[in-house]
């Protein structure tokens, strides 16, 4: 079976969000090679998925929210005026004036706004309604899912920094500030007489922050016919990028872990749950961070994580072979060009990092089920033809060694 190819966009894509059917169909035939004989999942990244969780039902369609409209979104003391001013100012000092080319802010870029378009549910709806119709026209089996982030990034957030910052325990970089507003999904919440979609009522004080994600999310994807989520950034386990930020593992902290991601099963029942990692091999992830294997087995795809700005190149081939050694969910390994949320372009400024991932996908075709990449950069740009033209070449040569493992049962 030919690898799945998952793709994600953002709203950046499109002139005018009220009609994304131009924008939908340049997509189509930017990736046709890319789509044509293989599974195809889209994961569509309207923001930081903080909409999915303040989703208050049908009846609130027309209510607006923030969208990934930002380059690099900085939150900082001083609102976002001085947020975006404190920013720029230490990016031209550190990468213009001073010259820094690897580290942050160099690989965020600086921070600027790129549409002041407004967006509501019912013009998400209408994306989602679009890509739909064009997969149609096309004879294409697509599945759609939605994005969903634990942090802070990409734009303002205000489920996880304004309603409940007592579930939101960890801290993210965004936009190079150390910012709280990462979920913790083991934490109570407070009461909130807010509606949503899955507590019309309100929350009730004490709710587990997992349990209100699961009811939300499968509410949210049901209501917009949704294929599923993805769950970016190591959902679920709070302590980004390193073993070492991790929070004391405890019994009880591993047994909350593994009932967010039991509940969200049950609650999706068969729409599919794809799952960033933790950049770390399964050992890691359970040794540090308390990830168990029931909850790996919940999961119908787990993202390699391979992102050139954060991974540790000697991690990549050991993580992927332990994904794939679970025997449960499809390991789909990412593969970098560009980042729709900053401006840094790997195959430029990490080609090193960019070249290996394609030798790993080479040398461990067979442990391989899929793959996954960003289809449009912080412009709202696709891919360059030339890189996307050699990077399928070497999927196609990974397409003939079959992976064993077998895999959810969802697929695509």
């Amino acid at each position: 079976m030919s690898l799945e190819a998952c793709l994600w966009i953002t709203p950046k894509i499109f002139d005018d969000l009220q009609d994304p059917a131009p924008g939908v169909a340049a997509f189509f035939d930017h990736h046709a090679d890319w789509l044509a004989d293989r599974p195809v999942t889209i994961v569509f990244c309207a923001g930081n998925g903080d909409h999915v969780l303040n989703y208050a039902g049908r009846d609130a369609w027309d209510q607006r929210f923030d969208w990934a409209r930002y380059n690099c979104f900085a939150l900082a003391p001083g609102g976002p005026a001085a947020a975006t001013r404190a920013h720029n100012r230490d990016w031209l000092a550190r990468v213009r004036d001073g010259g820094e080319r690897s580290a942050n802010p160099y690989s965020a870029g600086p921070m600027f706004v790129l549409s002041e378009q407004p967006m509501d549910y019912r013009t998400l709806a209408g994306v989602y309604a679009a890509v739909r119709a064009e997969a149609e026209r096309r004879g294409l089996r697509v599945s759609l899912l939605e994005y969903l982030e634990p942090g802070p990034e990409f734009c303002r957030s205000e489920w996880k920094t304004g309603r409940h910052p007592e579930a939101a325990a960890g801290t993210a970089d965004a936009g190079g500030h150390i910012v709280p507003g990462v979920i913790d999904v083991t934490a109570p919440l407070a009461a909130d007489p807010r509606p949503y979609a899955a507590y019309p009522g309100g929350i009730a004080a004490g709710l587990l922050a997992g349990d209100f994600v699961a009811a939300q999310t499968a509410a949210f994807t049901a209501d917009f016919g949704l294929d599923g989520i993805l769950l970016g950034n190591q959902f679920g386990l709070v302590g980004f990028w390193h073993p070492d930020n991790a929070p004391p593992l405890t019994p009880e902290r591993s047994a909350g872990i593994e009932r967010f991601f039991l509940r969200l099963r049950e609650a999706m029942g068969d729409r599919l749950v794809y799952w960033m990692d933790t950049y770390w091999r399964a050992e890691v992830e359970r040794a540090a961070w308390g990830m168990t294997d029931a909850a790996y087995h919940t999961l119908d795809a787990v993202l390699i994580s391979t992102f050139a700005v954060l991974v540790e190149r000697t991690e990549i081939v050991p993580n992927l072979l332990s994904k794939a050694a679970l025997g449960g969910p499809r390991p789909l390994l990412g593969l970098d060009f560009v980042d729709p949320w900053y401006w840094y372009r790997t195959y430029l400024d990490d080609r090193r990092t960019y070249l290996y991932q394609r030798e790993v996908l080479a040398a461990h075709a067979g442990s391989v089920a899929g793959v996954s990449f960003f289809a449009n950069d912080t412009f709202g740009h696709f891919v360059p033809e030339a890189e996307l033209a050699a990077t399928l070449e070497a999927v196609r040569k990974a397409d003939v060694q079959e992976w064993p493992s077998g895999g959810g049962e969802n697929w695509p």
